[in-house]
């Protein structure tokens, strides 16, 4: 208990501290050098907390014009939540389809082959090979995928959520591809294909029982990659997620409560991928 409490006490420091950081830099014109000043924080921090304890999160400024933050946002929690849940969740269902349930047929060689290639492009590379795709389907077709308007509906949702998705399943894929092929060959394994048991009762038994620890294991990096990756789809595509009180504020109140939210979206996505993988081996895997 006494851990949890340092870890969370560091963790609020930390994003406290990244949120007031610009105000705490200045350049001295005297020596053209970079200096720090600290004398801000104590009341930077107690005005965040003071605003908490108000029961609101303070303002934020927008097109030159203030606004409440805790009116604004719900909507943008939602978004990014939507986004990175529906990526996250799909680049796990994706991963264990293609690398462990549907890998012996022959179609999914290609696609894996295809993963694999992808897997060594950068994921930037990847959002802006995806965009500039999207544009040239658009004049070939004229079928518009994509929108750069906020107020869009599913065309400003669904191709970041695809966007999001893509780094989660290229590195989770890899890792269970590797781990499929090394667990094939364990004992039990071959002792179950020499009792003529079914490659899918296996796979779901045998195979996936022995990577899921594996999955739990890196689901925390994967979740990082995809919200690494949701502040470049968000501006790219100028989605209104919790990223906006991020780039578009210098200000510690809103970027700090950005930088919590977007703690709070990796918790949920963490939570529901764990239930969704515990749920999945209470109802189709034998204890």
């Amino acid at each position: 208990m006494i851990r949890i409490i340092q870890q969370f006490v560091i963790i609020v420091f930390l994003i406290l501290f990244l949120a007031a950081l610009p105000a705490f830099v200045f350049i001295n014109p005297a020596t053209q050098s970079m200096d720090w000043t600290f004398e801000k924080a104590p009341e930077m921090f107690l005005t965040f907390f003071h605003n908490l304890s108000d029961g609101g999160l303070g303002t934020y400024e927008l097109n030159g014009r203030m606004r409440i933050i805790s009116e604004d946002i719900g909507d943008n929690f939602t978004t990014s939540l939507s986004i990175i849940l529906v990526g996250v969740g799909a680049g796990v269902l994706l991963s264990l389809i293609f690398g462990i349930f549907i890998s012996r047929f022959r179609l999914t060689r290609v696609v894996n082959a295809i993963l694999t290639f992808l897997a060594a492009i950068p994921d930037f590379i990847l959002i802006i090979m995806s965009l500039v795709l999207a544009v040239k389907f658009y004049t070939w077709t004229g079928i518009r995928v994509i929108s750069l308007m906020p107020g869009s509906g599913a065309l400003n949702i669904w191709f970041p959520m695809l966007m999001t998705g893509i780094a989660p399943t290229l590195y989770l894929f890899k890792i269970v591809a590797v781990k499929y092929y090394q667990t094939s060959g364990e004992d039990f394994v071959r002792t179950a294909v020499a009792k003529g048991l079914g490659p899918t009762y296996i796979n779901f038994q045998h195979v996936f029982k022995n990577i899921e620890p594996f999955i739990k294991a890196e689901l925390t990096k994967v979740i990082s990659l995809a919200v690494g990756n949701l502040f470049i789809i968000e501006y790219l595509l100028n989605v209104q997620g919790i990223t906006k009180f991020i780039f578009q504020n210098s200000e510690m109140q809103p970027v700090a409560i950005g930088l919590f939210s977007m703690l709070i979206i990796s918790f949920i996505t963490y939570s529901a991928i764990r239930l969704a993988l515990y749920l999945f081996k209470r109802g189709f895997i034998y204890e």
